[in-house]
């Protein structure tokens, strides 16, 4: 494992230490804790810089010597940078032919090699894959539905699904040279519809100057939370009917609840066992606050933090995912505010469409008075029921 990942590693688990010291009102310790964490932090800057001047080293040496496969994400990254950024630069900055190579063959149209040498007319460019991870770790700091369903990349704009419908499918009895009685099996199908979803940040041209700008590490964290924030929505609108109810649908208002035990009906009747192993509970801050009120018999506390990871709480062995009231909000019904509780499978109930990455573009027409540019970012994806059985809902008051 690299030197920087290991660090990251122990930056965020110095993170989580820290957090329970001070909830559990340990200040001295939390601040020892921090002391230490603003070592592990100078001690991953100096790792980045050694890292970063190891490609520099490389770069003097690129004319006598084979590049090695992570100078070639280094260089496929330059070029993508510049890609992006040199129509809007005073000096363009042209790719090298070690850049080109690098970024040969590595993105589709828009944006083919075929485009390198010219102005990009035809739309953006696809975030390469070194920095698509980038994006991914800036991901991890807000809660993704995208994480907990089914998802599928098509080179399709639309199409159709197969979609699994349950089955009463029995292996009979037969005796030698005898035929074998036929089953009939049956099949769902969905139908999906990739959207366009598109977002517009601007950055200034003192900026732009620097060749070396590296966007996704600069507009990162913007761009996965504008990504993350969209992807739930689409994902929530279906399933926001199970709460509310869906007369179009013939999706019945979710149940109200006022103890415990509604969720181990929810677990163990509502909800079909095929899918009890891989169920999950998906709340929001406010149900969250319901649940860790409750306690059993023995005055005990109903779940608890995971041992492994103290920032995942589970409920009868069920992990319990919480989505901000700003993502999933309480609802509305009858002049009362009611906390929903999401119950099943969502991986098996939805199917999330991607048809690509990220896509990059720049212009500098619409923030022209303000001397920066407008970085546009396109993503591309749709969602679908897959099978309806696979999640229930409740709500509980609040």
């Amino acid at each position: 494992m690299r030197k920087i990942d290991e660090l990251k590693q122990a930056m965020a688990a110095k993170k989580a230490e820290i957090e329970n010291l001070f909830e559990e009102n340990k200040v001295e310790d939390a601040e020892t804790a921090a002391k230490e964490l603003q070592i592990l932090n100078s001690e991953f800057r100096i790792a980045m810089t050694l890292e970063e001047t190891k490609f520099d080293n490389f770069s003097k040496q690129e004319k006598t010597c084979a590049t090695a496969p992570k100078d070639m994400a280094k260089l496929r990254t330059r070029a993508f940078n510049k890609l992006v950024l040199n129509p809007l630069r005073t000096f363009p900055e042209p790719l090298t032919d070690e850049e080109k190579r690098a970024y040969f063959n590595v993105t589709g149209s828009p944006g083919q090699p075929a485009q390198i040498e010219i102005i990009n007319t035809k739309g953006g460019y696809l975030v390469p894959q070194e920095q698509m991870a980038q994006l991914q770790e800036f991901r991890k700091d807000f809660v993704a539905l995208k994480d907990y369903v089914n998802v599928v990349s098509t080179n399709y704009t639309s199409g159709r699904w197969a979609t699994y419908t349950q089955q009463d499918l029995e292996f009979q009895s037969f005796s030698e040279m005898t035929d074998i009685a036929e089953s009939d099996v049956t099949f769902g199908e969905a139908t999906y519809m990739i959207e366009d979803k598109g977002l517009i940040l601007p950055i200034s041209n003192q900026l732009i100057a620097d060749a070396n700008l590296d966007i996704i590490s600069f507009m990162g964290r913007q761009l996965a939370e504008g990504a993350v924030k969209t992807e739930n929505k689409a994902i929530l609108t279906p399933l926001e009917k199970l709460i509310t109810g869906d007369t179009a649908t013939s999706i019945p208002e979710a149940t109200t609840i006022t103890s415990y035990k509604a969720l181990n009906t929810a677990l163990w009747k509502t909800l079909d066992g095929v899918y009890y192993n891989s169920a999950k509970i998906f709340t929001n801050q406010d149900g969250f606050l319901w649940l860790s009120n409750l306690d059993d018999a023995q005055n005990r506390p109903l779940f608890v933090p995971s041992v492994t990871d103290p920032n995942k709480y589970f409920y009868r062995g069920k992990e319990i995912v919480v989505v901000p009231n700003s993502t999933l909000p309480n609802k509305t019904i009858t002049n009362e505010n009611y906390a929903p509780f999401l119950i099943g499978d969502l991986r098996s109930y939805l199917t999330f469409f991607e048809r690509q990455g990220v896509e990059l573009a720049t212009s500098s027409e619409l923030f022209f008075k303000k001397y920066g540019l407008a970085l546009r970012a396109v993503i591309r994806f749709g969602v679908v029921v897959t099978d309806s059985n696979a999640m229930t809902a409740l709500k509980v008051k609040v």
